[in-house]
């Protein structure tokens, strides 16, 4: 039995996370509020997490059971879901931090990292190693987000931003069809071939092709514009200790392999 343990924990961190879920059990004392937690929400209704292969609910799970919590992971569309966050509804999964938004939220440490990638077509491509690069350009955007501050303070008037639906595809068919000169889609991972390849895909899974630019290439940045964390957040006038429970379980959750390294900011 022993043995059979240890090898559990020796296996991949979902593993990991299942076996210490079922040895620690999902027990919440009576007491215990519940949170909800806003995450985006796809077209066809599903939880697009933030975090690579969608393990945003085992990581829930496993802060409700080691911190005794009731956090539920509740999928909106993300105008909605910041709208809600801001009016001190619940708490939002996957937020980046800037100067304008910690003057209301109180933030977690960092759980993951993001990079932010220009997209262009690829017979439209033009150099982008800083965002005074986008000088004159009109740059779409998911609505709603915020990134850095220097990119708040240059928007709409170093560059344009194109606010569109938080899903891909609008972006896509705009670039394709061009009506912006370039767009930010964010990558788990710093390679330029992930995002490609993702944008790629979401283009095959369509019911039907974009006559006589189906032959067409999308092409991300040889580097990230920029990289960003996400966070968990609630307005600060809620949190009754939640985000100190949260980082305490986000330690033990890095501890145990369920989380990387605090990404650097």
């Amino acid at each position: 039995m022993r043995a059979a343990f240890l090898r559990n924990l020796q296996a991949s961190p979902f593993v990991r996370c299942s076996v210490f879920l079922t040895f620690l059990g999902m027990a919440f004392p009576a007491s215990a509020v519940e949170y909800q937690v806003f995450t985006q929400e796809t077209p066809d209704g599903r939880c697009a997490g933030p975090m690579p292969n969608d393990t945003t609910s085992n990581l829930l799970d496993f802060i409700n059971s080691t911190e005794q919590m009731q956090l539920k992971r509740v999928c909106l569309p993300w105008p909605r879901a910041l709208k809600m966050a801001e009016q001190g509804e619940g708490l939002i999964f996957g937020i980046s931090k800037n100067k304008e938004r910690e003057k209301t939220l109180h933030y977690s440490q960092p759980v993951v990292m993001r990079y932010i990638f220009v997209v262009t077509r690829a017979d439209a491509q033009f150099p982008v190693k800083s965002l005074q690069d986008l000088k004159g350009k009109v740059i779409g955007v998911p609505r709603g987000v915020q990134f850095s501050d220097e990119f708040e303070m240059m928007r709409d008037k170093v560059f344009k931003l194109e606010q569109d639906h938080p899903q891909p595809i609008s972006r896509i068919y705009k670039l394709l069809f061009k009506r912006m000169d370039a767009a930010l889609f964010a990558s788990p991972v710093a390679n330029p071939a992930w995002i490609e390849r993702r944008l790629q895909t979401i283009r095959d899974q369509q019911a039907a092709g974009v006559g006589g630019l189906d032959d067409v290439k999308l092409v991300a940045s040889p580097e990230p514009l920029m990289a960003d964390t996400l966070h968990f957040a609630i307005r600060a006038d809620k949190d009754q200790g939640v985000i100190d429970q949260i980082n305490h379980g986000l330690m033990r959750a890095r501890k145990a392999g369920i989380l990387d390294e605090p990404p650097g900011k």
